[in-house]
């Protein structure tokens, strides 16, 4: 073995130590006491990250120019750093208690008679979503309802065994998973089942997306929902968590995306992709926070921008 795979195996096992050692300290705390550790770790990974804070000010500036002030830019940052070390941290207290999802979710979620009637039309349902609040406590509390079972397209982590804690993360509650490099073919299928295909559009798609516009830029967006929905007539229906102050969490089904398909097919799936990206800037310009403000959302250009750099 080469000195660089021994170097980058032994990194991948220590990562997996300091995760096995949170799972470990988190599992007898209550849901407060990870609200405020969650809270404590997002504000010192705000202080210690200098790169990825530089990134979600130039998102933000993206995003909202001078409509917000530095100061206003600087909390929503804070506050995005803040939901993601809680989203962890969340998300590993469940993993040896997955019944204490139901402590994190207020009451039952808005839009549950819309994903209902969908399903009437026995053609599955797309969930259009995105890294906003906590989407894996999302996902495994609608695995637990037993509406119908959902699936998310993920990409397979660099670490081999964090790979593994995040599958049973994902499949505790009894949803499925598809990774990224696999067939169309096999989201088809569940589709003619009835169940459901959860796909987030937020991110940027280096290969194989299109550009569409995002916050006022060019953001290149991957194309695969609107182009299976254009193909199966498969309904969109989007489907988000948004959190409350006291670290918990209000989960809301739709509105249903309507969509005009006419015949110029290539065209159709632009303007679909477009909406849908309509739909997550929107949720994200009302409430900025819950997003993941430190991904590189714009990075991938168009050909005529000649090599311009947003980084």
């Amino acid at each position: 073995m080469k000195k660089s795979a021994i170097l980058i195996s032994i990194k991948h096992q220590f990562e997996y130590l300091v995760v096995l050692f949170f799972i470990f300290f988190l599992k007898n705390l209550s849901a407060k006491s990870i609200f405020l550790l969650g809270r404590i770790l997002g504000n010192l990974s705000y202080s210690l990250t200098t790169k990825r804070r530089k990134i979600a000010l130039v998102n933000l500036n993206i995003a909202f120019g001078n409509k917000k002030s530095n100061k206003e830019k600087k909390k929503i940052i804070k506050n995005s750093f803040i939901q993601v070390a809680l989203s962890t941290l969340q998300s590993l207290w469940v993993l040896k208690n997955p019944n204490r999802v139901k402590q994190l979710i207020e009451g039952d979620p808005v839009g549950l008679d819309i994903v209902e009637k969908c399903l009437l039309r026995q053609k599955g349902i797309f969930f259009l979503t995105a890294h906003y609040g906590n989407w894996e406590i999302m996902g495994i509390d609608h695995g637990y309802r037993g509406i119908c079972k959902l699936h998310s397209i993920i990409r397979r982590l660099d670490n081999p065994y964090l790979d593994e804690v995040a599958f049973k993360l994902r499949t505790i509650s009894g949803n499925g998973i598809f990774y990224r490099n696999e067939s169309l073919l096999q989201i088809v299928r569940v589709l003619k089942n009835n169940e459901a295909v959860a796909i987030m559009m937020d991110q940027n798609t280096a290969k194989g997306g299109i550009f569409v516009d995002f916050f006022g830029e060019k953001a290149a967006t991957a194309r695969a929902l609107a182009r299976l929905s254009y193909r199966t007539g498969t309904p969109i229906i989007p489907f988000f968590c948004y959190p409350t102050e006291k670290g918990t969490y209000r989960l809301k089904y739709g509105p249903e995306l309507t969509l005009k398909k006419t015949e110029h097919r290539e065209k159709d799936i632009t303007e679909w992709t477009q909406l849908c990206e309509k739909f997550i800037e929107k949720t994200i310009n009302d409430t900025p926070d819950p997003w993941i403000w430190a991904h590189r959302r714009w990075k991938t250009r168009p050909p005529e921008e000649k090599g311009r750099k947003v980084y």
